[in-house]
């Protein structure tokens, strides 16, 4: 389950799409907007809440609104929906409302160290890019760390011993770089029986 977190301008169409999706995978909604508050705002709200009652059910949500123009108490408001939920995974959508608001409380998730994905509509209504907030906070490589991300993104699976025969390297380092560079998501674990086999990430791809 996770907490859904979404920008609102003067189209709900977005915010409902994106309720959609996680139908049933989410237990709270945070609706963000810029003040002062539109009527148009309002109504979307309205359409918003309207649209949980009927076929959502007893769903939690809210709605902040915060001063754009006023960055800093912007995102420091818009951090108190993390600092609130911290052991929570969130999902957030940017497709609708104002830039700085989408700026704003992209910034506020980046510096609450959030774990969860950022979501885009396309303005085509084509698709939607989904990126692991991860991204906005990688490490980058070391040199070790490089050679082995390197190595899994052109053989793809290997097991830890199938890597320690491709790099010069003291099996206790490569098992402990292997976990480190799981936890930052870098790479995935893949369960083959009793072996367990590492394969590079979208993020290790960004890296490399």
């Amino acid at each position: 389950m996770v907490i859904l977190v979404s920008t609102l301008g003067f189209d709900e169409k977005f915010t409902i799409r994106f309720l959609m999706r996680y139908a049933g995978e989410f237990k709270k909604l945070y609706v963000v907007t810029a003040e002062p508050i539109d009527e148009r705002v309002s109504r979307a709200f309205s359409l918003i809440k309207d649209f949980i009652t009927r076929y959502l059910g007893n769903i939690e949500y809210k709605l902040i609104s915060v001063d754009p123009k006023d960055y800093v108490k912007a995102v420091a408001s818009i951090k108190r929906i993390f600092r609130e939920n911290s052991t929570e995974s969130f999902a957030i959508n940017v497709s609708g409302g104002m830039r700085a608001l989408i700026i704003e409380l992209l910034l506020a998730s980046i510096l609450s160290r959030v774990n969860g994905y950022l979501e885009i509509e396309l303005e085509n209504f084509t698709g939607i890019i989904r990126i692991p907030l991860k991204v906005f906070t990688l490490v980058p490589l070391s040199s070790e760390e490089y050679l082995i991300v390197k190595k899994l993104a052109l053989h793809g699976e290997m097991s830890a011993k199938e890597l320690k025969y491709e790099i010069s390297m003291p099996r206790s380092t490569l098992y402990k770089y292997l976990k480190e560079l799981v936890r930052r998501g870098v790479l995935e674990v893949v369960n083959e029986g009793r072996i367990n086999k590492y394969k590079v990430s979208d993020i290790a791809k960004l890296l490399l």
